[in-house]
């Protein structure tokens, strides 16, 4: 048992020294303080080594900023004004080939992550079995532990097939991702083949089911939000996961059992489930403000001025001007989403947050969701608003555009335009479910959603400026699998 063990954490030790900002509230130890022999014999070092998890999902590589960039640019919202090859202009044009930075650099990065939480889970199962480990930790910390893994890993392969496959809705046995589910100790287990899309998204679905009755309700006491609970996985956060997941395969009913844990029936809408009491901000600007944690945030990266994303990395570089921004990418002035006066009107809290700018001779509009300089914004990853536009598309496609999908729907969008009419008189489904996808066009702006919506709904990405739209059938509706993949892997197969 302890030969495992041994072997096992020299991947743990080699990226215990990462920093990151988890480290304020989870105390690990120093790195030089853990030997390979013991890197489970404490609560302190075990607790170390979940950090270093988190770490590792928090790289500006993956759901530090560039994720979020790639799925935000590759449809019709932006402009790229800079031709920078470093910060995803061939993504934005639709022209990423096997070589291209971003393809190789998020898939080793995701994959890093992967494999570290592959070895912490074996190393946790291997303590627990050794009588000279075992009673370490609590059940209850060693099932938190095993469940914050399981959840980080499901959210995982999702994110990675949302560019490096096809869409569940288009084709599930097309091929999907490498499921590597244990520690790679060696380069001889490289060869894997490609799961196909369904069983991709089965697995997804078995990491995240088997960890929410894991976690706990909460990290930290009472109703309100904290920074804990705001990066840490926990029950709700599962949960609002699997309601994003269920809508990418068009299982609706799967959709309502989830968001119908922590979505009442009724307005107002506030998070039940006996965990955290997740709810709309009372104003769109505060989620994207300090502290960053408001009662709607409910996954997102912290930064802080000692841990930023990395160069090139921060949200706002790509989307602001001025202080910290780099003009890489504009508004696109010309998309649906912003010529829709009537769905999203001047007055608009959202259209409010941005700013124009006079770029290279032209006036551009960029957004203001990500102000700080230097890049301490927390990068969302998943807000509650999110939860109650799934329910509400669910809502209507099981049961109809009923009260309670048009409430739903009525509450993100009167956030926003206070003053208006609430929406209502919706010929049929498919208007209401429209309305839904311009409103979450709107709404999640710049943070990594439209590339998922394009998907599931199996829908061109859209044209802008000399870039044509991208049909489903093309071969460029998905990223290539990297060349560092296809060199090392001899299973593998390309898209």
């Amino acid at each position: 048992m302890k030969n495992i063990i041994r072997i096992l954490i020299m991947v743990l030790l080699a990226s215990a020294t990462l920093s990151s900002c988890f480290k304020e509230y989870l105390e690990p130890v120093p790195a030089t303080a853990i030997s390979d022999l013991t890197a489970f014999d404490t609560k302190d070092r075990i607790v170390a080594q979940v950090n270093g998890l988190y770490a590792a999902v928090k790289s500006g590589q993956y759901l530090g900023g560039r994720y979020q960039v790639y799925n935000s640019i590759r449809g019709d919202d932006f402009l790229n004004l800079q031709s920078n090859g470093v910060t995803g202009y061939e993504t934005w044009r639709h022209n990423t080939a096997p070589n291209t930075n971003e393809v190789q650099n998020l898939w080793g990065q995701v994959y890093f992550a992967i494999n570290r939480i592959n070895v912490f889970l074996e190393g946790l199962e291997a303590s627990r079995a050794n009588p000279a480990t075992a009673s370490v930790l609590t059940q209850a910390e060693y099932d938190q532990f095993r469940g914050e893994s399981l959840a980080l890993r499901g959210m995982a392969y999702f994110h990675l097939s949302q560019l490096y496959a096809r869409p569940f809705n288009q084709d599930p046995n097309a091929l999907g991702m490498v499921l590597r589910l244990k520690a790679m100790k060696d380069d001889s287990e490289n060869d894997l083949a490609r799961s196909t899309v369904a069983e991709t998204y089965t697995q997804i679905l078995k990491d995240l089911n088997d960890a929410e009755p894991l976690l706990p309700p909460s990290h930290s006491a009472g109703t309100a939000n904290s920074v804990v609970n705001v990066s840490r996985m926990h029950r709700n956060t599962v949960i609002a996961l699997k309601s994003r997941v269920y809508l990418h395969m068009n299982n609706y009913s799967a959709v309502l059992t989830e968001g119908n844990k922590i979505v009442p029936a009724n307005a107002p809408f506030v998070a039940g489930n006996g965990g955290v009491a997740f709810e709309l901000a009372s104003t769109f600007e505060s989620i994207f403000r300090a502290p960053y944690t408001t009662p709607e945030s409910i996954f997102s990266i912290p930064m802080t001025d000692t841990e930023l994303p990395g160069t090139q990395n921060q949200l706002g570089y790509y989307f602001k001007t001025g202080s910290g921004g780099n003009n890489e990418y504009a508004i696109n002035q010309e998309s649906p989403v912003w010529t829709n006066l009537t769905d999203f009107p001047a007055t608009d809290a959202r259209r409010l947050l941005t700013e124009t700018a006079n770029v290279s001779g032209a006036n551009h509009v960029f957004l203001t969701k990500y102000m700080a300089f230097p890049h301490t914004d927390y990068a969302p990853v998943i807000r509650f608003a999110e939860v109650l536009l799934n329910v509400a598309e669910a809502e209507a496609r099981q049961n109809g555009v009923n009260d309670r999908a048009i409430a739903l729907l009525n509450a993100v969008y009167l956030r926003s335009n206070p003053d208006a009419t609430p929406l209502g008189g919706f010929a049929n489904v498919e208007a209401f479910v429209d309305r839904v996808m311009m409103e979450r066009n709107i709404e999640f702006l710049g943070e990594g959603i439209r590339n998922m919506d394009t998907m599931r709904k199996v829908a061109p990405h859209g044209a802008k400026a000399n870039v044509p739209a991208v049909l489903p059938s093309a071969p460029t509706y998905v990223w290539p699998i990297p060349q560092n993949e296809l060199n090392t892997n001899n299973a593998i197969i390309q898209n």
